[in-house]
């Protein structure tokens, strides 16, 4: 095939033409009068600009007469050539015009070019000084513009000139090639022929073996033209790469799941151990825990076994962590109130690994309260900002340094309401702010993060009853959920794990019993693979993934 394409200007010299026949009054097929003068147009010029003109053709004369000549004027030939000029005194009127007749692509005029407005510019001048300020604006604080709308906005072109700037002021490389998947990804249908020119202009090489291998090379699955591109230009460091993918590839096929809790107190004390290499699980010694509906974390070696309730349904302070290398249980100083039916994450801060036991209910009251465990002090502190509803049976996941809480059960005017909601906690600014909500309310769910993706499957929705087998993808990108697939049975109290890169379900409550599946998802075939089941039923469990070496 060839493709021909007309000289430079061909669209501009058209445009031109289209408006001097206007003037000429040629092949004219509309008319409207105003202080006795007759405008001949062409209504075909006029409705590809505004439907006003396709809605009123008919009914033109009365729009225009609360506006002089040189205003009419004007917004016509910029109906016509797509610009025009006009006195600065003339202007607001002319923008009036422009609104009554709904045409909703003129550039917006700006006194003075801040970071604020330094992409909106490049998108929309072709005023050179102006362009010349923009451009250096948006170079210099392009670590912060590239995660805004208005990045996401911009063509192609505009954004090629930004990257290919050696003054472009990034922490990394890794912003460079982010903020291309970002801009490819908000439109991947009429994008993904522009990534190759795009990534072009990323130095490829600069990046860490660490990101290529959780990043750069996630884009190839998704982008698979883009393979040859990535190989050539990370070539010095593809032998370095290979090595690191076979340790990490031995590393993880020597670890298991160890899942806990999942019940009352006689199953909660037990340990299911699933290893890949022979396909089944296994039963660990019990730990007398006397509770369940507690939280687990991993942090290092020890696994955190963070209160619950006893067998009387008591909330519990007590905080308990089983020593991998040898299988001893010891205790920790307690929680500052007790909690049942509340998720715990671990978050590195400063040179430590702290851990966040997150709202949850003890006997009839909801919390709103975080609690932070200092790994320095090893002591539980409540200066943390509390969330901005009181939850249980939610749960939470970090991504990239902020902790994101999804869901779950709350109380409003006395009533128990399950909700759809999202927040977020910023460490830095020690508080809480709202995102786009779940596609779907539930409580008693899971959720896991993936390579920055946040993944929530199965819950129940209170007010009508239903069990859900649903699980969506949250983007903190672009701030979006997606529908992501559908476990094969409805499922709430389901526990998710990445095992082998491969996003695994295991247990849950079917709305009669708690049951003991596992399952396995392949995000090529988009199919559910049924594993071994577990030796316990299980529901509200934890999935840590550990050495295969642990003594547990």
């Amino acid at each position: 095939m060839i493709e021909v394409k007309a000289k430079r200007n061909f669209a501009t010299n058209q445009l031109e033409r289209f408006y001097n026949t206007m003037v000429e009054q040629k092949y004219t097929d509309g008319i409207f009068v105003v202080r006795n003068r007759s405008y001949v147009v062409h209504m075909l010029v006029l409705s590809a600009c505004s439907d006003f003109f396709r809605k009123n053709e008919y009914n033109l004369s009365a729009i225009f007469s609360d506006f002089d000549d040189i205003i009419i004027d004007a917004i016509l030939k910029y109906c016509y050539t797509g610009k025009t000029t006009i006195d600065e005194k003339y202007y607001e009127k002319f923008k009036e015009l422009a609104n009554k007749l709904e045409i909703k692509s003129i550039a917006p005029q700006y006194k003075t070019i801040e970071q604020t407005n330094c992409l909106e510019v490049l998108r929309f001048s072709d005023e050179p000084t102006m362009i010349e300020k923009a451009m250096e604006l948006a170079l210099k604080h392009f670590d912060i513009l590239y995660k805004t709308p208005e990045f996401l906005s911009l063509p192609a072109l505009v954004l090629a000139d930004i990257l290919k700037s050696d003054d472009l002021n990034v922490y990394s490389e890794e912003d460079v090639f982010n903020s291309v998947k970002l801009w490819v990804n908000f439109d991947k249908t009429n994008r993904r022929n522009e990534l190759a020119g795009l990534l072009s202009f990323v130095k490829l090489p600069l990046l860490s073996t660490e990101f290529i291998i959780t990043e750069a090379m996630d884009i190839c699955s998704s982008y698979p033209e883009c393979v040859g591109i990535l190989k050539q230009a990370m070539q010095p460091i593809l032998s370095n790469y290979q090595c690191l993918l076979q340790k990490e590839s031995l590393r993880r096929r020597s670890e298991k799941i160890a899942l806990f809790g999942g019940g009352v107190s006689d199953v909660a004390n037990t340990v299911d151990i699933y290893d890949a290499r022979n396909e089944s699980w296994t039963l660990s010694k019990s730990f007398q825990f006397n509770r369940h509906h507690f939280a687990s974390v991993l942090i290092n070696d020890w696994i955190l076994i963070i209160g619950g309730t006893t067998a009387a349904r008591t909330g519990d302070t007590s905080v308990d962590y089983i020593d991998l290398k040898n299988g001893e249980v010891h205790q920790l100083k307690p929680l500052n109130q007790a909690r049942a039916w509340f998720p715990a994450v671990t978050l590195r801060r400063d040179s430590t690994t702290d851990v966040y036991a997150i709202g949850g209910k003890a006997n009839t009251d909801i919390s709103s309260s975080v609690e932070r465990w200092n790994s320095k002090t090893k002591n539980w502190e409540m200066n943390v900002a509390p969330m901005l509803q009181a939850l249980h049976i939610h749960s939470a996941s970090v991504i990239s340094g902020k902790i994101y809480v999804a869901g779950g059960r709350t109380s409003i005017g006395g009533k128990h309401q399950t909700i759809n909601a999202l927040q977020v906690y910023s460490v830095e600014c020690n508080s809480w702010s709202y995102l786009a909500p779940m596609i779907q309310a539930r409580d008693y769910h899971s959720s896991i993060a993936i390579r920055g993706k946040l993944y929530i499957a199965g819950g129940y929705r209170l007010e009508t009853g239903t069990f859900l087998d649903s699980v969506e993808s949250y983007d903190p990108d672009v701030n979006l959920w997606t529908s992501y697939c559908k476990m094969p049975n409805p499922r709430y109290g389901v526990n998710l794990c990445f095992y082998r890169n491969k996003l695994h379900c295991i247990g849950g409550h079917d709305g009669k019993a708690i049951q003991n599946n596992t399952w396995e998802y392949n995000d090529l075939t988009k199919n559910w693979k049924t594993l071994k089941s577990t030796n316990k039923v299980r529901a509200e469990s934890f999935a840590h993934i550990i050495p295969h070496d642990s003594i547990i």
